[in-house]
């Protein structure tokens, strides 16, 4: 039976529960079709249900209006914990779920929260859950993330021309930073090179720890001849990332500065935003960097850039295609050779054309007068 979409006028929506997605990666990208959202529904207050660390992405984000934490691991877990969000979502009377998460739990807590207009792409078996269920698109495979979630919006919402996703840090946030990296002694006139050595999602995605520290060395070098100002490493992580970011710090010649799993998601924000150059895998903090506007190497393995590389120009892919990539898989069964066929001179140059395009302010070659 075809869907009625135009059921769901904006004139008529006063309060939108979006369920954002659970990863940093994803909630990066679907910042553009949270934006186009808000653009067509601009009387409609917007509230973000994510995760706490997802939260910290979307403070002061002009698409958000209130933030609601999912503490799934906390007040919110087990059986008791759904039913205990579901009542307090059920008490803010929402006119409409808009479900960027595809999990059937997303749509099941708006069937409980009683929110009459739930909206999202028939998956993971919730097409009866769902009021107005979206197809998923035909062309997915050759779908870049950020034009998946936009092309979810596409029946309600007129205009969904693709935007860059956008990251906002606050002057309390940049603030917050510098004076964290300067009690950790790196001065305000360093140039920092971020680099980030782990995934989350598993070793697989991980380029070796040996060729990051060969390759910060040699950027700390090259660009410390070309530049006026001191030029100093920054090793970032999650939790969970601190003995790998040791790790690295330990085979580098260099004096570089560990923050790996010993920062918020707001601080890592601010801190990458004074970086000139991010060398990193396929991971959340990529996409945070190129949101942020930071020029980045991005290094591929068993996943597909097709569907997830940097959105903005100013960035490289390093990335040797073999037969069995992209896997997707969390650990490689064999060789690892997708990670292991890419050489420090790969990364090194790739970043070295990224560094020759950007002016010293850290603008693009391409807007100098």
């Amino acid at each position: 039976m075809a869907v009625n979409f135009s059921t769901i006028r904006p004139e008529a929506i006063k309060k939108i529960l979006v369920r954002g997605p659970n990863w940093i990666g994803d909630a990066v990208t679907c910042i553009p079709a949270l934006t186009a959202l808000a653009r067509a529904f601009p009387d409609s207050e917007i509230f973000l249900l994510v995760r706490p660390s997802i939260g910290e992405l979307f403070v002061g984000h002009p698409g958000v209006h209130h933030v609601v934490s999912y503490d799934h691991q906390g007040i919110h877990a087990g059986w008791l914990g759904k039913r205990r969000l579901a009542a307090s979502l059920r008490r803010e009377r929402y006119d409409l779920a808009l479900l960027f998460q595809n999990a059937f739990e997303a749509a099941f807590l708006g069937v409980l929260a009683g929110i009459p207009l739930r909206y999202g792409y028939a998956t993971d078996g919730r097409r009866l859950l769902l009021t107005h269920p979206v197809d998923l698109p035909n062309s997915r495979r050759t779908l870049h993330q950020v034009d998946y979630y936009v092309e979810m919006l596409r029946p309600i919402v007129r205009e969904t021309s693709t935007m860059k996703p956008t990251l906002y840090v606050s002057s309390e946030e940049q603030d917050a930073a510098d004076r964290l990296l300067q009690q950790s002694g790196i001065r305000q006139s360093e140039i920092l090179i971020g680099v980030n050595p782990g995934s989350v999602y598993g070793r697989a995605k991980r380029w070796l720890s040996e060729r990051f520290a060969a390759v910060a060395d040699r950027l700390v070098v090259e660009l410390g001849q070309l530049a006026p100002r001191p030029v100093r490493c920054l090793i970032v992580g999650g939790p969970g990332e601190e003995a790998l970011g040791d790790a690295v710090a330990q085979q580098m010649v260099s004096n570089p500065l560990v923050l790996s799993g010993k920062t918020s998601v707001r601080e890592l924000k601010a801190i990458m935003k004074r970086c000139r150059l991010f060398v990193t895998n396929d991971t959340g903090p990529m996409h945070m960097a190129d949101a942020l506007g930071v020029p980045l190497v991005a290094i591929f393995g068993p996943t597909d850039p097709v569907a997830t590389a940097p959105y903005h120009a100013r960035h490289a892919v390093v990335r040797n295609p073999v037969r069995c990539s992209p896997c997707w898989l969390r650990d490689c069964p064999i060789d690892h050779r997708c990670m292991t066929s890419i050489s420090t001179d790969q990364v090194f140059q790739a970043a070295r054309e990224i560094v020759d395009n950007e002016r010293p302010d850290g603008r693009a070659a391409s807007e100098r007068e």
